[in-house]
C-alpha cells in the first residue's frame, strides 16, 4: 500500500479545496481530479448540502462541566504561549475559533535550550465531557482494510471526525 500525504491542493471542485496524495504518480492524480471534478455534486462538503436531513445528526456539541476551570500562566510561560501560537497561526497549522470557554489546557515543558515546547493537555477535557455513546470510526481499521489495494480512498479518514460538525 502507497502511502498518501495531504499537502497537495486540488481547487475548483467548489468553494473550497480538496487534498489528495502527495505520491500520487501524476497519471493517476490527473485521473483522480477528473473524476472528483466531474462529480463533485454528489459530495456533501457541508451539513447544508444534505437535504432532508436533520442538522441534529451531524452537529456534536462539548458539553463541558463549568466546575472545572482554565488555568491561568505566569508572565513567562504566557509570552512563550502567545509566541507559539502566533508560530502556528502563521504557518496554517490552527486557526482561531470562538468558544465561550476554554477547551484543553496547554503544558509548557521545558526544552534542554531553556525554550519551552507548547503540549496539549486534553485531560481536563476528557474528564469534564460526558462520553460520546457515537464513536467515529475506527482508523486503524480503515487503514488495514485498505491492503492489497493499488489506489485507496482517505476522504473520511483525512480528518478522521469529517462526518461530525463540530460547534
Amino acid at each position: 500500500m502507497r502511502r498518501f500525504g495531504v499537502s497537495r491542493s486540488m481547487r475548483g471542485i467548489r468553494r473550497n479545496s480538496s487534498n489528495i496524495g502527495t505520491l500520487l504518480g501524476e497519471e493517476h492524480e490527473a485521473m483522480l481530479i477528473q473524476v472528483l471534478r466531474e462529480y463533485r455534486d454528489i459530495f456533501a462538503w457541508e451539513p447544508k448540502d444534505m437535504p432532508g436531513v436533520d442538522p441534529k445528526v451531524s452537529v456534536h456539541q462539548l458539553y463541558v462541566d463549568p466546575h472545572y476551570k482554565p488555568i491561568t500562566f505566569s508572565e513567562e510561560k504566557g509570552k512563550a504561549i502567545r509566541e507559539e501560537v502566533d508560530k502556528q497561526l502563521g504557518a496554517k497549522a490552527i486557526h482561531e475559533l470562538l468558544f465561550p470557554i476554554w477547551l484543553a489546557n496547554v503544558v509548557l515543558v521545558p526544552k534542554p535550550n531553556r525554550t519551552w515546547r507548547m503540549c496539549t493537555d486534553f485531560t481536563s477535557i476528557n474528564k469534564a465531557s460526558p462520553k460520546d455513546y457515537y464513536h467515529t470510526p475506527n482508523i486503524d481499521r480503515l487503514v488495514y482494510s485498505s491492503i492489497g489495494y493499488k489506489v485507496a480512498d482517505f476522504l473520511d479518514v483525512f480528518r478522521g471526525c469529517h462526518q461530525i460538525f463540530m460547534v
